[in-house]
C-alpha cells in the first residue's frame, strides 16, 4: 500500500479521514521503477475504529479487524480494551456485515484462489482483449482516459484493473475476498491500488471517481439496487457509473443452472470444490474441445464457481435499471452490451 493513498481512503462507517500508523514497510517492485510501501500498519479512524494493513492491502471492512484479531493484538498493546469499545458501539453494523458477506468471501475467495496470472483467462479474455471490451462498454478512448481516476468495484483477479491503468489512469480495485492479496502482489503497475472492502460501505469520499466501473457483481449482493445506490454516490459529477447485470432468460439451460445452483451453493465451499472438480470440470472441458475453444480446468474450474456457488445471484431489465440512474441524478443511461445473460450500461452524473 502507497502511503499517498490515504488521501483518498475514508472510514467506511463515518466517512472520516483515516491516520495510518506504520509496522513495517517493503521495496515493492513494479515494470520500471521499484517504491517502498507499506506492508503493515494500522488505519485508524476519529471514531477509534481499526483497519489493518496486511500483506500491502488495507483491510476496509467493518468485520476486517475481527479478522485480524492476532494481527491488532501484536502490534496495538491496548487492542483488546480498543476491540470491546468497537464491538459495543458497532455490533449491529458488524454482525450485518459478516451475516452478509460471510458465504460471498468464501465463494468468491475460492474462485479467484484458483486463478493463475501470466497464463489464465478470465472468461475467455486475455488482458488486452478485456481493455478493448472496456473501452466498448463506457464507449470512450484511450485518449479520453488519460489522467482519470476510476474505481473497480468487485476486482476479482486484478487482471483488468491493472491492464486498464494502461490508459493512463490511476485504478483503484476493491473486492470482498482475500483475492486483492495475489491482485496486489502481481500488479505491475504503480498507478494500481487495491483495498478489501465492502461495497456497500466504500471506503472513500464520495464523488472521489471519473468512473465507477463495475461488471457482474453488484447482482451478487443481498440488494442489488441497495449496492448501486451505494457505488453511484462515488461517481463525480460529470463522470461515468457503469454495471454489467444478469438479465432474465427463458431458456431451459438457465433455469436447470438456478435451479442447481440453489442446491450446489449449500455445500461447504471444500465440498463445492471437489465435485466441481471431479464432476463437472472434465465434461465442461469437453463441450469447450467439441466447439474448438481452448479452456485449461482452472479456467473451465472458476466458470463453475461462478455459476454455482454464490449466495445472491439477481437478475434485472435496462429498462429497470434505467430508473436507478434517473433516480440518483445521472443522465438517461446507455445501453453498449445485450448479450446471452446480461447487459452492461452506463449513465453520466449530471453536472
Amino acid at each position: 500500500m502507497k502511503e499517498a493513498i490515504v488521501d483518498v481512503l475514508r472510514c467506511p462507517l463515518t466517512r472520516g479521514k483515516l491516520t495510518l500508523e506504520i509496522y513495517e514497510k517493503e521495496e515493492k517492485k513494479y515494470s520500471n521503477q521499484t517504491i517502498s510501501e507499506v506492508k503493515s500498519g494500522l488505519l485508524v479512524s476519529p471514531s477509534g475504529y481499526l483497519f489493518p494493513v496486511v500483506n500491502g492491502v488495507p483491510r476496509l471492512q467493518a468485520e476486517s479487524f475481527l479478522e485480524h484479531d492476532d494481527f491488532l493484538r501484536k502490534h496495538k498493546k491496548d487492542y483488546d480494551v480498543l476491540k470491546k469499545k468497537i464491538v459495543e458501539e458497532y455490533d449491529f453494523v458488524i454482525k450485518q456485515a459478516i451475516k452478509r458477506n460471510k458465504k460471498t468471501k468464501q465463494s468468491f475467495g475460492m474462485e479467484w484462489s484458483v486463478f493463475r496470472h501470466g497464463s489464465d483467462t478470465t472468461w475467455g479474455f486475455n488482458k488486452e482483449s478485456r481493455k478493448e471490451r472496456f473501452l466498448k462498454e463506457i464507449n470512450s478512448t484511450a485518449e479520453e482516459l488519460k489522467g482519470k481516476k476510476l474505481f473497480d468495484v468487485g476486482c476479482g483477479n486484478g487482471v483488468l484493473t491493472s491492464g486498464i491503468a494502461e490508459f493512463g489512469m490511476e485504478t483503484f480495485g476493491i473486492d470482498v475476498s482475500n483475492s486483492v492479496e495475489k491482485a496486489y502482489i502481481n500488479n505491475q503497475n504503480p498507478s494500481v491500488h487495491y483495498v478489501q472492502g465492502d461495497l456497500q460501505l466504500p471506503p472513500f469520499a464520495s464523488e472521489s471517481f471519473d468512473i465507477v466501473y463495475s461488471t457482474g457483481v453488484i447482482h451478487h449482493t443481498n440488494n442489488t439496487e441497495l449496492s448501486f445506490s451505494c457505488i453511484s454516490e462515488l461517481t463525480k459529477r460529470g463522470g461515468k457509473l457503469y454495471i454489467w447485470l444478469y438479465k432474465p432468460e427463458k431458456d431451459f439451460k438457465h433455469n436447470a443452472l438456478n435451479f442447481a445452483r440453489s442446491v450446489t451453493n449449500k455445500f461447504p465451499i471444500k465440498a463445492q470444490y471437489w465435485i466441481f472438480l471431479i464432476l463437472l470440470v472434465p465434461q465442461g472441458l469437453l463441450k469447450m474441445r467439441l466447439r474448438g475453444i481452448k479452456r485449461n480446468w482452472r479456467e473451465q474450474l472458476i466458470n463453475y464457481f461462478d455459476v454455482l456457488s454464490c449466495e445472491f445471484r439477481y437478475e434485472h431489465t435496462p429498462e429497470e435499471t434505467e430508473i436507478w440512474y434517473l433516480k440518483r441524478d445521472f443522465e438517461k443511461p446507455v445501453v453498449t452490451f445485450v448479450e446471452y445473460l446480461g447487459f452492461g450500461m452506463y449513465g453520466v452524473k449530471k453536472q
